[in-house]
């Protein structure tokens, strides 16, 4: 597959979704290793682009800098010290072109915060991705570390990657996967040693969902017991859809994307556009055949599940809420609801389905439901 260059136009609408996901992701990871008092985290951007666009509109390195200075207080008062490692390679080009603006970008951004120079290091390449992370490998793995991949086609998909993040417990990912490729490419001999999709299911998964298949292929190569927790976001760009893959290895990160995904898309957090048709389901008569949207389809299984007593307290009905992708209000709404309705009962007036009562050991409380008869 040829390379593609992103960079010679605008940032179409999907490119924005992806790098405005990438950033409010940024965002809510700096201030959880900063507060929490650890003392070296790494960001490693791998596919960096020169950090604007032909107008000037930032790209990942110049958005992941701009987060870092907004912690510039609580960074000093921890003593934290930020690696940024940033990697641009055109690899049919003998000039490196991009490389070079990145660098003087970059620089150039830094040189005008001259506090950076106290508690930040960059540290540039101009290497091949698929070669670099391994070398990388031993800072992702010995830090807290946050990992943006964007492989520009399909070749950086491959199961010894996913492998190494799925045994680093310390490292968040993003990854950005063209997944239309697959829809068209899927049956190939190049693809197939990438990710080696079903034929028949391919041709029987829609455009729109393509992304959703390839999540649950890579779910499916992981070891039986791993940590790992991944999740999806589709990105249509014109008739084509990519899509973002997060993973990490602890539900706090969990909580902080699923919120910034539902923000994103208050519909059905996954998709920058109606994946599951829900606005349709929602506008049919009652004279139809009326399916139920995502958020209807959640509710409905979480109070079967509360009712016949397989969910009994806010830990599980958080840990299902995670798992099934779903926006954490959505289940204290159900709860209060049904509340309410005299369906479940409990104490207090919250039914407590967050990350601080589940998790955070400072705040820790264990509400129990009760089904009325």
């Amino acid at each position: 597959m040829g390379y593609k260059d992103l960079h010679l136009k605008p940032f179409d609408k999907g490119t924005m979704a992806k790098l405005e996901i990438f950033e409010d992701y940024t965002k809510v990871w700096l201030p959880t290793f900063i507060m929490k008092g650890d003392k070296n985290i790494h960001i490693f951007d791998l596919f960096s682009g020169p950090g604007y666009d032909c107008n000037q509109v930032p790209g990942t390195p110049i958005r992941i800098l701009r987060n870092i200075y907004d912690y510039l207080a609580n960074i000093f008062q921890n003593g934290t010290k930020i690696t940024l490692h940033l990697n641009e390679f055109e690899p049919k080009k003998k000039n490196q072109e991009k490389f070079e603006a990145l660098k003087e970008n970059c620089n150039g951004f830094v040189k005008s915060h001259p506090k950076f120079k106290y508690f930040l290091e960059i540290k540039y390449y101009n290497e091949d991705a698929s070669t670099l992370f391994f070398k990388l490998l031993p800072q992702i793995n010995d830090n807290p570390s946050l990992v943006f991949l964007d492989q520009n086609g399909v070749k950086f998909i491959s199961k010894e990657l996913l492998t190494e993040l799925e045994n680093s417990k310390t490292t968040d990912f993003l990854y950005f996967v063209s997944s239309s490729y697959f829809k068209w490419l899927g049956e190939t001999e190049e693809f197939k040693r990438i990710l080696d999709l079903d034929p028949e299911e391919i041709k029987k998964t829609k455009q729109s969902q393509i992304h959703r298949l390839i999540l649950q292929k890579l779910k499916s190569q992981l070891k039986e017991d791993s940590e790992l927790l991944m999740f999806p976001f589709s990105i249509k760009k014109g008739a084509n859809v990519y899509g973002i893959i997060f993973g990490a290895s602890h539900y706090r990160a969990v909580d902080k994307f699923l919120e910034i995904s539902w923000k994103k898309n208050e519909l059905n957090g996954e998709a920058n556009y109606d994946i599951d048709n829900d606005l349709k389901k929602s506008q049919m008569s009652m004279f139809d055949d009326q399916k139920m949207t995502k958020i209807e389809g959640f509710k409905n299984d979480l109070e079967e599940k509360l009712l016949n007593k397989s969910i009994t307290n806010n830990e599980e009905a958080l840990l299902y809420t995670y798992n099934s992708g779903n926006f954490y209000r959505h289940a204290n709404d159900l709860l209060k609801a049904l509340k309410k309705e005299k369906k479940i009962d409990y104490e207090g007036k919250t039914p407590g389905i967050n990350y601080k009562y589940v998790f955070n050991h400072k705040f820790k409380r264990i509400i129990s439901y009760k089904v009325n008869k």
